[in-house]
């Protein structure tokens, strides 16, 4: 495991993610060919979407790196900006909508995994978020796979722990459906699951 003291984080706002979407677009692109997402991504749609954290209010980025190379990344953004299969699996909800942020992701290189630096980047989000004085819960989605999944490897630690360890909590009938490519050149749809967190 790599000294999370060699670590260092650098959080980005508007314009100012620009210049490094291209590298968070590749970030994404090989973790998610990794399970559960098994995805086959296109830089191009990576970009597409990743354009819209340079330009939503509130949007923000924060990238680890080891020496120079970025080596994780937690990204967020308020849910109102995000699109129509993320907000509708909210509608038979209470919730209020503006007062909610949309965790992204929380990404890293395997090397760098399971040694206390996704509690530092989500710590440093949470922060963030809580300075901006009109958000009260942190939601985030992860994708329902079965335990017995041909490509689930030996040992494999499911996020919802780490969401779990870290105060969230499932959110019973807030779900969506995806459909993207997967690794095997077969697309399919793939059932999405809320979770919660109270910031305040």
């Amino acid at each position: 495991m790599n000294d999370a003291k060699t670590i260092t984080e650098q959080l980005l706002t508007g314009p100012a993610t620009t210049d490094v979407l291209d590298d968070l677009a590749t970030l994404r692109l090989d973790i998610f060919r990794e399970y559960p997402y098994l995805y086959q991504g296109r830089r191009k749609d990576e970009l597409n979407y990743l354009a819209t954290y340079a330009k939503a209010p509130d949007a923000c980025v924060i990238l680890a790196y080891d020496g120079s190379a970025i080596i994780g990344a937690a990204t967020g953004m308020p849910l109102i900006h995000e699109d129509a299969q993320v907000l509708d699996a909210f509608a038979g909800t209470t919730a209020p909508l503006e007062e909610m942020y949309y965790v992204g992701e929380l990404l890293f290189r395997a090397a760098y995994r399971n040694g206390g630096l996704g509690q530092k980047l989500l710590a440093r989000l949470e922060s963030h978020i809580r300075s901006l004085g009109c958000y009260r819960t942190l939601t985030s989605a992860t994708i329902e796979r079965p335990d017995d999944h041909p490509l689930r490897p030996s040992g494999y630690i499911p996020l919802t722990r780490f969401l779990s360890r870290t105060g969230f909590v499932r959110l019973p009938g807030v779900t969506t459906h995806f459909t993207w490519l997967e690794i095997d050149g077969v697309k399919r749809d793939h059932s999405m699951q809320f979770w919660s967190k109270k910031l305040i």
